[in-house]
């Protein structure tokens, strides 16, 4: 699947912030505040896989 370089902007920048996220929850584990980090993740997830799908119906060098 060859894709533009937008598109893969946008994947980075979800996976940064997924990344980030995920590490929090990690550091401060059994924690309200990390609970909700790793709710946010998982949101974050879906977020990036709607984001991406959407680029790729409408981008004219990836679709």
């Amino acid at each position: 699947m060859k894709t533009c370089p937008r598109f893969s902007r946008i994947r980075a920048d979800f996976e940064q912030e997924i990344h980030i996220l995920g590490n929090h929850a990690a550091r401060h584990q059994g924690t309200a505040p990390a609970k909700v980090s790793a709710r946010t993740a998982l949101g974050t997830k879906q977020r990036m896989a709607r984001a991406l799908s959407r680029h790729y119906d409408h981008c004219l060098e990836c679709g």
